[in-house]
């Protein structure tokens, strides 16, 4: 039987879990993509619900496994059985979402009930590999798997009052970690491996943004202001990049005594920011979308990445605290103003010189 990865020296994510990435950021993919159009300058109220609607489930579909991974991975043949072949119920449900959510919800929440139920079964499979933990991480997996039980139920019901059941089972699978906690301290978190996971999603996720913004310039004709739109948008991703990684070095060498939770929900906000943000840039570079609408995506977009991205060394990093609260004061104040620009190019580059400011803001951190 082979042993916790959690105990191995100089731990760094398996070539697995690199895989499972790639898989999870089609998904992903293609629930962006939903907000890669609009009608008549605008986003439907139908769009931006499925865009919500399918994000988070799919969010957390990787996230619980990450969390699963840290403390209890073995690298043995089952888990990566059982890996695979969530990842083939992902690539099955990446598959049929999409605008028709309706038309193949069934399919859809079976899906995700069945990735759900190999995650529980790994939580209560694991009880042999274990000493002290194993009676909680077998009442773990149980309860997940009623959650997910909840959320297969919804199927019964008709629309909106099958959504309101399938999000029921869904936050109770989000704030069963986090009560459980308690239970976990003699486990916390491996904090480097996490944030090296959570690094690299990231850093994939900004690849998806330059394929949006690639996309957004094929097949149109080339003018300044697409041509700005383009360029600026690459600024923005580069600082981006920046901007998570810069300080980054300072969750690594946090240490290993907190659950992880701060970082893992906070990245939710932070992902659907920077969805939000790559689908501004291609419509700014096809000039498509009303400048209202532009400027309401930029301030959640905004919003939801800088919230994301401080909280989670908020928490972990006290000494910062200070330096957080008012660099992202200054960007929220700077973002508020550049958002009432004339046009929709105008108001990426004023973004961008927002993202800017804030590396150079960042360097007091070292």
């Amino acid at each position: 039987m082979k042993s916790l990865k959690y105990y191995e020296k100089n731990r760094h994510a398996t070539w697995l879990e690199l895989f499972f990435d790639l898989i999870f950021v089609v998904a992903i993919g293609k629930v962006t993509h939903t907000l890669g159009h609009v009608h008549q300058g605008h986003f439907e109220h139908g769009q931006l619900w499925t865009f919500l609607l399918l994000f988070v489930p799919l969010w957390w579909v990787w996230s619980s496994h990450t969390i699963y991974s840290n403390r209890f991975d073995t690298d043995s043949n089952l888990h990566r059985l059982a890996t695979l072949f969530i990842m083939l119920l992902l690539i099955v449900l990446s598959a049929r979402i999409g605008e028709e959510l309706e038309v193949n919800y069934p399919l859809v929440i079976s899906c995700y009930f069945g990735i759900r139920a190999i995650i529980s079964i790994m939580y209560i499979t694991s009880i042999s590999n274990l000493d002290h933990r194993s009676e909680f991480s077998s009442r773990l997996g149980f309860a997940l798997l009623v959650s997910a039980v909840v959320s297969l139920s919804s199927i019964l019901f008709d629309p909106p009052m099958r959504y309101l059941v399938a999000y029921i089972g869904i936050f109770l699978d989000i704030l069963l970690p986090v009560f459980s906690w308690s239970k976990l301290k003699p486990l916390p978190a491996h904090t480097e491996h996490l944030v090296e996971r959570l690094g690299l999603l990231t850093l994939i996720l900004l690849g998806e943004s330059v394929i949006s913004l690639s996309g957004g310039l094929s097949d149109i004709q080339w003018d300044r202001y697409n041509v700005t739109a383009a360029i600026t948008g690459f600024i923005m991703i580069c600082s981006i990049w920046w901007i998570y990684f810069d300080s980054f070095y300072l969750l690594s060498k946090n240490e290993s005594s907190m659950s992880g939770h701060s970082l893992i929900y906070s990245h939710l906000f932070l992902f659907l920011g920077l969805a939000l943000l790559a689908n501004l840039i291609r419509h700014a570079i096809l000039n498509d979308i009303a400048i209202r609408d532009f400027q309401i995506v930029s301030i959640i977009g905004m919003a939801l990445f800088f919230l994301g991205k401080q909280y989670g060394y908020f928490i972990a990093v006290p000494k910062i605290r200070k330096y957080i609260l008012q660099n992202t004061l200054i960007v929220f104040s700077l973002g508020g103003l550049v958002i009432f620009l004339p046009r929709v190019e105008y108001i990426l580059v004023g973004l961008t010189a927002t993202m800017i400011c804030y590396v150079f803001l960042n360097f007091r951190y070292r």
